[in-house]
């Protein structure tokens, strides 16, 4: 039973033309969270990302306030040295405020689901490699580095891909939303 000081549990939703904007500013906060400020030309970078979804799920409290949300855009979207026939996980974001609660691994397995689904052997994505929490979610769920480290073109910084087998990974028989903390 959930104590009544802990938040309602968010439903994953398929994200929609009508979230981008909300969405976009999830983003531009939690960079500037992790970045420790904000940086010109986050948002311009990030739009155009939602013109090429593949698959884009979004994580939302009872009160329709998004509160995270994963965003995979088509193969070949990506660096040139991505595997060709990977989609790209460009775009997976957790508000501030609601950190630390597993919605970024219940995002993370319901992107990795839904691309299987979609007929899809691999996939990839980006992580600035100082990232830790990033990096160890990544790392958690099967993703293992992929070439060499790259810089970030807007950042500046040092960048490694990772991908996953799409194909060995458990399948998910369970919503992804059992394995928030606090369950």
């Amino acid at each position: 039973m959930r104590e009544p000081s802990q938040p309602p549990e968010p439903v994953l939703r398929s994200g929609a033309a009508a979230d981008t904007g909300e969405c976009l500013t999830l983003w531009v906060d939690a960079c500037a969270v992790r970045d420790g400020v904000a940086v010109s030309g986050v948002a311009d970078r990030a739009r155009p990302k939602f013109d090429r979804a593949e698959c884009w799920t979004v994580a939302e409290d009872p009160g329709s306030q998004i509160l995270g949300f994963v965003l995979a855009t088509t193969p070949r979207s990506g660096l040139p040295s991505d595997p060709p026939d990977a989609p790209v996980v460009g775009l997976v974001a957790v508000a501030p405020a609601a950190q630390g609660r597993g919605i970024g691994r219940a995002l993370m397995v319901a992107v990795a689901a839904e691309l299987a689904r979609r007929g899809h052997r691999i996939a990839v994505l980006h992580v600035l490699v100082e990232n830790d929490p990033a990096v160890r979610l990544y790392s958690g769920q099967g993703w293992r580095p992929w070439g060499r480290p790259l810089r970030h073109p807007l950042l500046h910084r040092t960048t490694q891909s990772y991908v996953i087998d799409l194909e060995s990974r458990p399948a998910a028989s369970h919503d992804p939303l059992s394995e928030l903390e606090g369950d």
